[in-house]
């Protein structure tokens, strides 16, 4: 940075010209800081699109999850029970095997019967819980 300054008796001539020399180089530095507004201002515009591009592609991976969990969920219903079908209660001390061979037709394997139970109420383990609501389909019971 170069400062000048100019002498004269007339301190007006002095001030005159200190004043066009702080033009000159406010004139330099705002066309300086001008680019560099504007480079700020390109700058933010892309972190604002940055920002906005990155919620769009979270709102978009969330609703695709939650769609594929609702979807997945609705699959594991059991249908509901037929004029044919007969619907037991579990109670304390009950098994399956118990009551497949309360409920099942003469002549149907004990095994088969637990089996077909399992599979229409969507069963995994063979456990059951006081209060527990069985299905017993129509092939299991007595005619």
């Amino acid at each position: 940075m170069v400062h000048t300054w100019v002498l004269s008796s007339n301190g007006q001539a002095g001030r005159l010209a200190n004043a066009a020399i702080d033009r000159n180089r406010n004139n330099r530095f705002s066309a300086t800081s001008g680019r560099q507004r504007q480079t700020a201002d390109i700058s933010a515009a892309g972190w604002k699109l940055l920002r906005v591009l990155i919620f769009a592609i979270v709102f978009l991976i969330l609703f695709t999850g939650l769609t594929l969990m609702r979807t997945s969920a609705d699959g594991s219903v059991t249908p509901s029970v037929t004029a044919e079908e007969k619907v037991v209660f579990a109670d304390t001390g009950d098994t399956l095997w118990g009551i497949a061979e309360d409920v099942k037709r003469d002549g149907l394997d004990t095994r088969d019967a637990i089996h077909r139970i399992m599979e229409r109420n969507g069963l995994t383990s063979s456990s059951l819980r006081s209060g527990d609501e069985l299905i017993i389909p129509s092939s299991v019971l007595e005619p």
